[in-house]
């Protein structure tokens, strides 16, 4: 069986005119070289007697490929007597020597519509070359009677020269020398799996670690390197789908050969990541991998982030005074790993904000930037004018399916650089399956990670790779043997987790949510899942960060259609998950630009965010919180001394819609929920008979009986329909219902004999001895034994306001929603609003009269109502107005409790 460890090196031959081409040659030379290709380049000349002209062709001749590059200068002419009675250029020599030899010519012409080549460099504008006849003769020909590539900037040249010698061994396998034939060279070892572990990062993305391991992306990382050379380079965008491999690119590709290839050629670059999310805003993330170079140019790091979030326009003086204090001549490039995470879960206007400032700061301080963001998420760049200009010219690069010879670099090279082996079918196999799809490298690399922890000694076998279920099940095989290791309660957290770390968004593929882990502190099952899922015999999930720092989040998106558990599970959460984005986006909205709460609340929609919520054991946020929980906000409003009756008729409309949450308005298991307030006893005067009563220590409910603690009475089986006295109530009288239907309004046009039955079917029900308010009961707790209090408040009327005839209201309004209007023990609408029923009667209050129920009499009322002027609501006013069976929409009543 075929084990591929060794490759032959072939020797190539660079020929080119220099100082027009010498970028060009250094990327091509570096190119190669990091191929394991022998070249031969007059950069590596040293002083001989020879000619240079005998040199180079001696070394044509003994190289396996000769490549040359053709710009617009003919070059050097050696004279006749050297060995040149043509008069050719040394460039045109070592052409035609090579042909001459039968050598592979591969050649490259420079493209006339490119704009790095200055007419200094060019034979028709200097004049040399028999300005510029030959090089056009030559050029001719060779785009005549030669397949020529046409080339325009360095990286790219060395990425069309890499795959063409690569096409050429491929096609001809050991390249014949005119030399002796070279003996095969093992692959050097540069992998130490001891130390560095496993080649394969699995779902990880290459980082800078697996530079000496990144293959197969050349052609993508000298494009990426030709763009950062140009003025549009500044700032680069590459977008992608999820799962082709942006992150690595960047981070083991590109950012290594900047370091080290384009140092060489101009001032140094140091490099840096940032990850959006791993802050508390943008400016915080940015200001965390800079953190060093802040401390060392004596700038707070925390400071300057937060200075920066309400003054961004600072950032380029901010850099700048680090770049001059840490850099000196050299630049920063600065990777924005996953730049799609300011457009989830961010708040938008800082993300436009930043995008801003760091644009700016491109173009006036040592700045680069290398953006990578998710295709889908594009179009969020349209709305930043910078950010467009840049994808309408040379600042996007667009990267798509990796084809299979890059693919078949993934699988070996790594391998060879750590010793290992595996078999060319097996080599074949993977690459059928990975395709051309997009976004399977993640698939491949984790499958790769598997079969080198399955290893056979140092060969990674096919037995292995098809009991892992080949591409396809190497995921979903062993996450779910992972799964069933578990005990059922961390199995039962998996909603909890994975609602926090996926993020849906509205018609989008799902994307990852990086979470702190102090979310789940608390919650043991959660952490045990995490732990597993993200320890060594998994790493479906990523931890990083230290304490409070600490972080989760998916290894990879591709997760959420490999792993059919994981896909099954979000098809059936998606709508729950996306509806509670849609609303938290919609909270942070209804935050930043203060509308009407009303405008963006929906009774139906609150009612589902909370069951999602409850379902995945989610957190909402504050503003999420507030959102489909408002009551709180509006109660706390009412404190508001400056709110109009009319805000105020508002908030209690509202408070019904959204479920009025307070204590006493409502029922508790089905019962009403009365908050009950202690009144000390003491002797209360009524001044229009000169009469004083003793009262008893009682309690009093907190507000009127309200339209939905009535309704509780209506409805029950043995409450106000069942009682004998109804039949005696005249029909016209019984339809009559309430005039308001808020539940949270006081219960009006009801009658005493209707309020007195629900005080005796509330003590049945309690077992406590619950009636009317006696007036003297009811003056007690209005004044609290003052008998210098008009009003249930302290001082007279002026500066007073409660629902009464100058509300203008013409109604009742929810009950509570005038604080002032409670005394100081606490109890509400004892004035205005509706008058309350006492038990007593208006002629005769004392003695057995006073509490008899027969039919007939005028019973007390006191307190006032909607419609009543200043001295109805006076705390000593009584009023005699109706009968027993009286209704009206003014007219409604509270409880009284004795205390035994």
């Amino acid at each position: 069986m075929l084990r591929l460890l060794i490759r032959p090196m072939a020797t190539i031959y660079l020929s080119s005119t220099y100082e027009d081409l010498k970028d060009f040659r250094s990327a091509v030379v570096h190119a190669l070289r990091q191929s394991e290709y022998r070249v031969i380049a007059m950069e590596d000349y040293v002083a001989t007697d020879q000619r240079p002209a005998d040199k180079c062709l001696r070394d044509v001749e003994q190289a396996d490929i000769y490549v040359g590059l053709f710009a617009f200068r003919y070059g050097y002419v050696p004279p006749s007597e050297h060995n040149n009675p043509k008069g050719l250029s040394i460039t045109e020599l070592e052409l035609r020597h090579a042909q001459h030899h039968k050598k592979p010519c591969l050649t490259f012409l420079a493209d006339p519509k490119a704009s790095g080549f200055p007419a200094t460099l060019m034979d028709a504008f200097t004049g040399d070359g028999d300005a510029g006849k030959h090089i056009k003769r030559l050029r001719d020909e060779l785009g005549r009677e030669q397949t020529a590539s046409f080339f325009s900037a360095p990286y790219q040249l060395a990425s069309l020269v890499q795959a063409a010698v690569a096409s050429y061994l491929a096609a001809h396998r050991t390249p014949a020398s005119s030399s002796t034939p070279q003996t095969p060279t093992p692959t050097a070892i540069t992998w130490d799996i001891k130390k560095n572990g496993s080649p394969y990062p699995g779902l990880m993305h290459f980082t800078r670690k697996y530079a000496p391991v990144f293959f197969g992306r050349e052609a993508e990382i000298h494009d990426v390197l030709d763009r950062l050379r140009s003025p549009e380079g500044r700032f680069l965008i590459i977008s992608g789908a999820s799962g082709t491999g942006k992150s690595s690119l960047v981070d083991a590709g590109v950012l290594p050969k900047i370091e080290t290839t384009v140092a060489n050629e101009g001032p140094g670059y140091h490099s840096a990541r940032m990850v959006p999310s791993r802050g508390r805003h943008p400016f915080d993330a940015l200001m965390r991998p800079l953190h060093g170079y802040a401390e060392q140019a004596g700038v707070d790091a925390y400071t300057v982030s937060e200075q920066l979030l309400s003054q961004p326009n600072h950032l380029p003086q901010i850099f700048g005074e680090i770049a001059s204090k840490c850099f000196k001549n050299a630049e920063l490039v600065l990777f924005l790993d996953q730049m799609e995470e300011l457009f989830t879960g961010q708040d938008r206007a800082q993300s436009h904000s930043f995008l801003s400032a760091l644009y700016r700061t491109t173009q006036d301080a040592p700045l680069r930037i290398i953006a990578t963001i998710r295709s889908d998420f594009l179009h969020h760049c349209h709305e930043q004018p910078d950010l467009l200009r840049m994808l309408n010219g040379q600042g996007h690069i667009g990267i798509g399916p990796i084809d299979a010879g890059s693919v078949r670099e993934m699988i070996l090279r790594p391998a060879q650089c750590a010793g290992l082996s595996l078999s060319e079918k097996l080599v074949r196999r993977v690459t059928d399956e990975a395709g051309h799809e997009l976004g399977n490298l993640p698939l491949l690399a984790f499958a790769l990670w598997q079969l080198f922890d399955k290893r056979a000694g140092k060969e990674l076998t096919e037995r292995a790779y098809d009991e892992m279920g080949g591409l396809a099940g190497a995921i979903s095989q062993r996450a779910d043997r992972v799964m069933t290791e578990l005990g059922e309660e961390a199995r039962n957290a998996f909603d909890k987790v994975f609602a926090q770390l996926v993020h849906l968004e509205r018609e989008r593929p799902p994307t990852r949510r990086r979470v702190s882990l102090m979310v789940f502190r608390s919650d043991a099952p959660a952490n045990q899942l995490i732990e597993t899922l993200a320890g060594p015999k998994c790493r479906i999930l990523v931890k990083g960060g230290e304490g409070s720092e600490a972080m989760v989040e998916v290894a990879h998106e591709k997760l959420f259609s490999a792993w059919p558990k994981l896909k099954d599970w979000i098809d059936s959460s998606s709508a729950d998950l996306r509806l509670i984005d849609y609303v938290e986006e919609a909270a942070r909205r209804w935050y930043e630009t203060g509308c009407h709460l009303e405008e963006v609340w929906r009774k139906e929609r609150a009612e589902a965010v909370e069951r999602a919520l409850t379902r995945f054991k989610r957190m909402p946020s504050a503003q999420l919180y507030t959102m489909i929980h408002p009551q709180k906000m509006l109660i706390e409003r009412l404190d508001d001394a400056a709110l109009s009756h009319e805000d105020r008729l508002l908030i209690g409309q509202k408070l019904c819609e959204f479920g009025d949450t307070r204590d006493g308005v409502g029922l508790k298991d089905g019962l009403p929920d009365i908050v009950w307030i202690d009144i000390p006893g003491g002797s209360i005067i009524l001044e229009e008979i000169d009469q004083v009563f003793e009262v008893k220590t009682f309690r009093i409910a907190k507000y009127p009986v309200t339209n939905l603690q009535f309704e509780a009475f209506i409805s029950a089986q043995d409450g106000y329909r069942n009682k004998q006295w109804w039949n005696n109530i005249e029909p016209s009288e019984k339809a009559r219902v309430t005039t308001w239907k808020e539940t949270n309004a006081p219960r009006e046009t009801v009658s005493w004999y209707e309020a007195v039955a629900f005080c005796r079917w509330l003590s049945a029900k309690t077992g406590k001895s619950i009636h009317l308010p006696t007036e003297w009961e009811w003056q007690q707790a209005a004044t609290g034994g003052d008998p210098q209090r008009k009003y249930p408040w302290e001082g007279g009327w002026d500066g007073f306001r409660c629902n009464s005839w100058d509300s203008r209201l013409s109604r009742t309004t929810a009950v509570g929603i005038y604080p002032a209007g409670a005394t100081t023990q606490g109890i509400y609408d004892m004035a205005g609003n509706v008058w309350e029923w006492c038990q007593n009667k208006y002629e005769n209050p004392e003695g057995p009269e006073a509490v008899r129920i027969d039919k007939g009499g005028e019973r007390v009322l006191r307190g006032g109502s909607w419609d009543s002027r200043p001295e109805y609501l006076l705390a000593s006013y009584r009023d005699d107005r109706d009968d027993v069976v009286a209704r009206g929409g003014g007219l409604g009543f509270r409880l009284v409790q004795d205390i035994p």
